[in-house]
């Protein structure tokens, strides 16, 4: 579902349905409700008079539907908003309620789009900004929101205007934070234990941010995975140039970029020589291994950050083909790329706002959808059948494996993620199945920050990470570039 904010007339919009901020008695009135009215002729104020001859008006909360009349829209939502008076009587509560009422009656007439006005927020004097918070939480939270096409709020004012916008670039900037700490902190909490076997971690398990062990760097460090992550990022804040993020790959291999204390401890052999290529001068899509053996979780531990830029994307096969070519600076071979490819479309349907549950399910949909047509390899495709056609969470643990095959990864990283129901509980889960401990803890790190948000990270972990500032100073960058 897309949200946009625009300025305009609402009378003039062409959707499915258009609210109007009307009054209990559904006879028109002034401001919003007068000019729909006006413009849209008697067949609306007919259709309102039989309503109010059968249920007597509309009251404050809910809402009724009629034609649109003469207005571009098929139909009129009628709610009625609250009075404010200080907040002493429920208003918050029942502007809530006239949101929820008209997505119900919009789901039950199968309608896609709509277009809302500022409900409240003119001769009822609601705050504005409060009324504006209250208008895009409901429409997040809706359990109905993944059947619309797009939700347009639709402001009067340079206020109103502003106010929205603000919001929806807060929120997403949030986000991006979420998804990027959230990457780290996993990452840091695999290190010091990478390679560590699960036997020994279901004995001693992690439970806090601890530091040397494996690599003997200190609690907070994270490592290639999060590297490259950022490296990916920061070439995202210029636009999308592949020459331009194999170049940062190459930047951080010579410790000139993002590297967490100036020193490249971890670098897997794919990765290596993919590098090795790009500096030689290659083409980056050409500089990734092709072959069965090259499929380690270099790409998928690195791809969170084209979740956002493509957010907004609706061609599927776009999708796809911005992060084969991504996937293939460092790892080639189909079943690197169709990997990053899963675990993108599942970020994607997180990052609207989705149950994960449902948006696992999603997923499976959009992911069987896209390979109807196709004529992959089958006996590669079957490779992703515990994913792709069963549900990953109700496999035992002792058949989920993690170590740095991509396709172990992928897996452990789901299992966790919908097994736990906190970023806590579902990275130390990922971290304590041992083998590649930071991998498999950034991989479901970025999932579960995403889903929990940075708020509920435990803030002893974000304080520990290395360049914790840098790292907020380009979640704001990216973020920025990319809010629109």
């Amino acid at each position: 579902m897309e949200i946009e904010i625009i300025k305009a007339d609402i009378t003039e919009i062409q959707v499915d349905a258009i609210v109007n901020a009307a009054n209990t008695s559904l006879l028109g009135g002034g401001g919003v409700d007068g000019a729909i009215h006006r413009k849209g002729g008697k067949a609306i104020l007919d259709d309102c008079v039989k309503i109010r001859n059968k249920q007597g008006g509309c009251k404050v909360g809910d809402a009724v539907i009629t034609t649109a009349g003469n207005l571009p829209a098929k139909y009129v939502i009628h709610t009625v908003g609250p009075v404010w008076n200080d907040g002493k009587n429920f208003e918050e509560e029942l502007l809530k309620c006239c949101y929820l009422s008209v997505l119900e009656l919009a789901v039950e007439n199968n309608i896609k789009t709509i277009a809302f006005p500022n409900i409240s927020t003119g001769i009822y004097k609601f705050p504005k900004e409060l009324a504006a918070e209250i208008a895009i939480n409901m429409i997040s939270i809706s359990e109905h929101r993944e059947q619309f096409e797009k939700i347009i709020f639709v402001c009067f004012d340079d206020e109103n205007f502003k106010i929205y916008n603000d919001i929806i670039e807060s929120d997403f900037e949030y986000k991006v934070k979420s998804a990027l700490f959230g990457l780290a902190v996993g990452d840091a909490l695999g290190v010091p234990v990478e390679f560590y076997s699960r036997s020994h971690l279901k004995e001693n398990p992690v439970s806090e941010m601890i530091g040397f062990g494996t690599h003997y760097q200190p609690a907070g460090t994270w490592s290639d995975d999060s590297s490259l992550a950022f490296c990916l990022a920061e070439s995202l804040c210029k636009g999308y140039d592949l020459s331009d993020i194999a170049r940062n790959f190459v930047k951080w291999y010579s410790t000139e970029l993002w590297t967490p204390h100036g020193k490249v401890f971890d670098i897997g052999i794919a990765t290596r020589n993919a590098i090795h290529n790009i500096a030689k001068g290659h083409e980056p899509e050409l500089c990734g291994g092709f072959e069965e053996k090259d499929n380690g979780n270099g790409s998928l531990m690195r791809i969170l950050p084209l979740v956002f830029y493509l957010q907004n994307e609706k061609d599927i096969e776009v999708v796809y083909k911005k992060l084969k070519a991504v996937s293939s600076i460092t790892h080639a071979h189909f079943r690197s790329v169709f990997a990053c490819f899963v675990y993108v479309v599942f970020c994607l349907e997180i990052l609207k706002g989705t149950d994960k549950v449902e948006a696992y399910k999603n997923m499976q949909k959009i992911v069987s959808d896209f390979l109807s047509d196709k004529q992959f390899n089958p006996s590669e495709i079957q490779l992703f059948d515990r994913i792709l056609k069963n549900n990953i969470a109700d496999y035992p643990e002792n058949e989920i494996h993690s170590s740095g095959y991509v396709l172990h990864s992928l897996e452990a990283s789901f299992w966790c993620f919908l097994n736990w129901n906190s970023y806590e509980g579902t990275v130390l889960k990922a971290v304590n199945l041992g083998g590649d401990t930071d991998t498999t803890g950034a991989i479901t790190g970025g999932l579960a920050g995403m889903y929990y948000g940075v708020d509920n990270i435990p803030d002893k972990w974000i304080s520990a990470i290395a360049r914790k500032n840098d790292i907020n100073d380009l979640c704001e960058q990216l973020s920025l570039k990319l809010k629109n």
